[in-house]
């Protein structure tokens, strides 16, 4: 019986198999899955609001080039990591906009413990000792440091003022804390207008609404996404510009009506 990783392993070609080398090529591998929310997005403007597992995010994937948000994506990276034999557990996280909207991956073996972010679009693990741990990316550090009962992440971008982004709990997460937090995610903010981030190896791309964001080693690069919105997406990030333009046109039924409650 197919499991639902065996989608993500016959996609990238690789076994599930134990070690720190396995872990690495499968998070370089995991990272070529965008972090987006067209898929959310679009289940709550149906009125569908479904919790995307790992096996309708890597058919996504194979199928659509879709990802996930941090929910979905830490529930499938969480999924493929045990297959492989690590001990795994998702995090909940703290943001200036509210508490538990993020979570994380706190992976742990033999050779160490890590911590996994696909939900910040952290394209490796980060080996953690007690100092923290750092991530040095094109025009980009990542800095955990411990902080309390868990640890604080700030990012350094392009040589500027490093930001704080976020804290991390170290406790562990109940199932069902983690699920309700997910179910609530529905309700975030962010879930107005449409956002897609994707790491590649010299480069990190940000789309918000019409907006694409291009980030490389010592410069940064603002473009807008053609007014073919689907097919801009699908060249940037390789989703299916039909999905892309669905969501598009459902943002901007959506603004519409929000201008016409405003003017009347």
């Amino acid at each position: 019986m197919e499991r639902p990783t065996d989608i993500f392993f016959d996609q990238f070609g690789l076994v599930p198999e134990g070690g720190v080398e396995r872990l690495y090529s499968v998070s370089e591998a995991f990272s070529r899955i965008p972090w987006e929310n067209l898929t959310k997005f679009l289940l709550k403007v149906r009125g569908v609001e479904r919790l995307r597992m790992p096996g309708e995010v890597f058919e996504g994937f194979a199928r659509d080039g879709t990802g996930g948000t941090c929910y979905s994506l830490t529930e499938a990276l969480g999924s493929v990591l045990s297959t492989c034999g690590w001990s795994v557990r998702p995090l909940t996280g703290h943001m200036r906009h509210g508490r538990n909207i993020h979570c994380a991956l706190l992976v742990e073996g033999g050779e160490g413990v890590f911590l996994m972010d696909p939900g910040f679009v952290v394209p490796c693990p980060v080996r953690l000792n007690r100092d923290g741990g750092v991530l040095d990316l094109p025009g980009r550090r990542l800095v955990w440091t411990p902080k309390g009962d868990g640890w604080d992440l700030h990012s350094e971008e392009n040589g500027e003022k490093p930001q704080w982004r976020y804290h991390l709990e170290s406790r562990a997460l109940e199932r069902s804390e983690f699920i309700t937090f997910w179910k609530d995610s529905f309700n975030a903010p962010g879930l107005n207008s449409l956002h897609i981030n994707l790491s590649l190896p010299d480069r990190r791309l940000s789309a918000h609404n019409g907006n694409l964001r291009i980030t490389c080693e010592k410069e940064r690069e603002n473009k807008k996404l053609a007014s073919d919105y689907g097919a801009s997406v699908a060249e940037a990030f390789g989703l299916s510009a039909k999905l892309a333009g669905e969501a598009w046109s459902e943002l901007s039924r959506l603004q519409m009506e929000r201008r016409g409650r405003v003017g009347s």
